[in-house]
């Protein structure tokens, strides 16, 4: 799918909504691994020697990484998304965003370790981890804000060069239905060129192509505010949300989903901000057949004003109840 497609569906809502259209995230396959199975250091999250390192095939040079993948060019992707995974299970979180005896995932980034070795656990390689565009820094751990304990991961883009830039963690989806869960830090305002995203679901086919599902996008309103809306990929559309939430900066906010899917047949997928739902899909797009879904969260983006962005992320987590902020 095309970005100048996206921008144009976007233009109605630009009119109403924003002083710059949304256009689709064109990384359509996650990027190279970092493993941190022997630990990270704080500003890295890992290091080349901990990471390993793999050439990606078919995407340009090579990328540190557990095992590289092609970035799908043809399809729009890139380098950055350039080493997703394959396969796997998922159960409940109690309130205030700490997880109870239901949790199927949590990463606090306060497991002693300094760094973003949570993200890296499961049954295999392919569990999770994170990555980044050749020319952007690693996601890592961070002390300079936290929602919970004394850390939470960094994410950091420069979009000055006008080109798109990826920053972001992942967890494969192994449950037909949970709730995905993490809270969110915009250390800077910013005015969306094209497109901003910060969550989101895709499906691998295999390591040379993936699919995105569906995106939380960050836009400017006409106040001059930021706000979400969803972008449909399967539909390649926009999908405005009436109430217009108001996304603060320099102070935490959740974003929750709840996915129920099953391969081949129609997906629900409802959506809060701080706990006030914003966005509800009925029999909405199917998720493909023998192709591993992925929760993506963390920092992408066209041109940004200004053009560095930092996000932090903390208490992420997958449950299989409904997580109170």
């Amino acid at each position: 799918m095309a970005a100048s497609s996206r921008k144009f569906q976007l233009l109605w809502l630009a009119l109403a909504l924003v002083s710059g259209a949304v256009a689709c995230d064109p990384n359509v396959v996650i990027g190279a691994r970092r493993l941190l199975g022997n630990g990270g250091s704080d500003e890295t999250g890992g290091t080349a020697e901990t990471a390993g390192v793999g050439a990606v095939s078919g995407s340009g040079p090579a990328v540190s990484g557990s095992g590289g993948v092609a970035g799908d060019l043809a399809s729009g992707g890139s380098m950055s998304d350039a080493g997703m995974p394959t396969v796997g299970t998922a159960g409940e979180a109690g309130a205030g965003g700490q997880p109870d005896d239901g949790l199927i995932f949590f990463a606090d980034q306060d497991d002693g370790t300094k760094s973003l070795k949570q993200w890296d656990s499961g049954a295999d390689d392919d569990s999770g981890g994170y990555y980044a565009d050749p020319a952007q820094p690693n996601p890592s751990y961070s002390v300079e804000q936290h929602h919970s304990g004394e850390g939470s991961a960094k994410i950091i883009i420069d979009t000055s060069t006008a080109k798109d830039q990826i920053s972001r963690l992942y967890r494969r989806i192994e449950t037909p239905s949970a709730y995905y869960i993490a809270w969110f830090y915009l250390a800077e305002d910013h005015t969306p060129e094209s497109w901003w995203s910060i969550f989101l679901f895709r499906a691998v086919k295999d390591r040379n192509f993936s699919i995105d599902l569906w995106s939380v996008d960050l836009v400017k309103t006409a106040q001059d505010t930021l706000s979400v809306v969803v972008f449909d990929h399967a539909n390649n559309k926009t999908l405005d949300v009436p109430s217009h939430p108001a996304v603060p900066v320099k102070q935490w906010f959740q974003i929750q989903a709840f996915l129920e899917q099953k391969a081949g047949q129609p997906s629900q997928l409802t959506l809060w901000l701080d706990g006030v739902q914003f966005l509800s899909l009925q029999n909405t797009t199917a998720v493909p057949v023998n192709q591993p879904l992925y929760w993506v969260i963390g920092n992408g983006a066209g041109k940004l004003t200004p053009g560095r962005s930092t996000v932090f992320i903390d208490d992420a987590q997958i449950a299989t109840s409904f997580v109170r902020p």
